[in-house]
């Protein structure tokens, strides 16, 4: 009798049969990761930190120097340790306002390579490690400025700020994250004096993965879309760009007698008739005739006709120099 009740009011009209689960597999051990997505958009942001580093230490170092990006990896704790055993120079960086550190990691054979050139050396080999002294942390505490400097603007849109301490041992390096915490390790390439030398740069995962958010939300708040880009390409950058640029009357003849009477709040008058337009010059260049107009409580000019660019300036610019500042 109760079945048949059931039965009934199941099938009644104003009953709602509840929606059939869908039923996922979950593989805990992935939880966490590093996505392929998010790995894509840290390896740009990284690949652009090696490009200013080789810029950076190069000009620091007054030799040939390259720096490439080579991987990065998410540890956990554990093995992060085996890891950083194996490390040579570690100096932990603290984020400014927060718990929270990086860790800057460079191999023995790279670091004193380096130290032996800002020595005036030539970059000589060292054949067995030995212990980093007092002096030579001094000597590396510029070069790890420089790569602090570097880590610090990839983390810019988090808007974070670094302060290298000191050196700290290798065995103990662990001790600068949370126990709990994962870490993402970046391994560059330093080429320099004949020899190859790994630097790493840790960081926590907590702060990689706000920093992924970080951009494509910036990304997406602006273009409206979902993707993202990491560096502005090389057209947009020269769209920025500033020239100077001027309006000019040129040709214009005033006698002696004026220029001497001329004071403050006296008016000069000149031998050009008000609907004589003046020139638009670019970087001391000529490229319109212009009439100076208003626009709004701006001043501004109306372009006319353009003058021709001659075949010999155009060569004569290709060819250089060039200055960059």
């Amino acid at each position: 009798m109760w079945g048949r009740v059931v039965s009934n009011w199941s099938k009644s009209p104003g009953h709602v049969s509840p929606a059939k689960s869908t039923v996922l597999t979950c593989n805990f051990r992935s939880a966490g990761r590093l996505s392929n997505e998010s790995a894509r958009t840290l390896t740009s942001l990284h690949e652009v930190m090696a490009r200013n580093l080789t810029n950076t230490l190069d000009v620091y170092l007054g030799t040939g120097l390259e720096v490439r990006f080579n991987s990065l990896e998410q540890l956990t704790m554990e093995d992060f340790k085996v890891k950083a055993v194996a490390g040579g120079y570690m100096l932990p960086c603290t984020i400014r306002g927060s718990a929270s550190a990086i860790l800057l990691e460079i191999e023995n054979g790279l670091m004193f390579t380096v130290i032996d050139l800002l020595l005036g050396g030539a970059g000589a080999k060292i054949e067995a490690a030995r212990e980093l002294t007092e002096i030579d942390e001094d000597i590396m505490e510029g070069v790890s400025a420089l790569i602090a400097e570097e880590v610090e603007r990839v983390l810019q849109p988090l808007g974070h700020a670094l302060a290298p301490g000191r050196c700290v041992k290798s065995n103990a390096a662990h001790r600068v994250f949370p126990p709990t915490e994962k870490v993402l390790r970046i391994q560059f390439d330093v080429s320099v004096a004949g020899m190859t030398g790994s630097l790493f740069a840790a960081i926590p995962a907590s702060i990689a993965s706000n920093l992924v958010r970080t951009i494509r939300m910036d990304h997406s708040s602006v273009t409206g879309g979902s993707g993202f880009e990491t560096v502005p390409s090389l057209r947009k950058r020269m769209l920025e760009c500033r020239f100077a640029v001027a309006g000019e009357l040129p040709d214009l003849k005033v006698s002696v007698r004026s220029l001497a009477a001329i004071e403050a709040g006296s008016v000069l008058f000149l031998s050009a008739p008000v609907d004589s337009p003046g020139k638009l010059t670019l970087e001391g260049k000529s490229y319109f005739d212009a009439l100076p107009v208003r626009h709004g409580s701006y001043k501004a000019m109306q372009l006319l006709q353009r003058f021709p660019v001659r075949t010999a300036e155009v060569e004569a610019i290709e060819e250089g120099p060039y200055v960059i500042a």
